[in-house]
Parts: C-alpha cells; sequence; structure tokens
C-alpha cells in the first residue's frame, strides 16, 4: 500500500460577509501520476482524472488545499 500524503496547513476557513467558511476536504484514491494532458486530442476521464488527481496532490503538498492522497 502507498503512503498517503495529508497536508493544507494554508487552508484556512475564510470569512464572506463576517460569515465562516466550511474547509473542503479532498480525498484522492486509486491515481497515477500524470502531469500531460493532450488537449488537441480525446484525452479520456482516465486521463483527465489522473492529471486532476495529480494536480490536488500538488496543491495539498503545497499546503493551498487540505486532504488526502494515497495511490
Amino acid at each position: 500500500m502507498a503512503a498517503i500524503l495529508q497536508g493544507g496547513v494554508r487552508d484556512t476557513n475564510q470569512q464572506i460577509d463576517n460569515t465562516p467558511t466550511l474547509t473542503t476536504k479532498f480525498a484522492v484514491t486509486d491515481f497515477t501520476e500524470d502531469y500531460a494532458l493532450a488537449c488537441n486530442a480525446e484525452a479520456g476521464a482516465t486521463a483527465l482524472a489522473d492529471v486532476v488527481a495529480t494536480l490536488i496532490r500538488e496543491l495539498i503538498r503545497k499546503g493551498i488545499l487540505d486532504g488526502t492522497v494515497s495511490a
């Protein structure tokens, strides 16, 4: 089993009109790391999902989002 990445140090509740908002936690599982997406061809749902999952994982690592990722 792969290690689970957790992050989100900088992900804080923001207030809009003095109303607190909820923090969303992402949970990504069973993906393949993919940094390339051919936008001028039919990428397919799986390829798109892998790129989005990789992006979410990188944002969690940087502390921009909160969530967990496991491959």
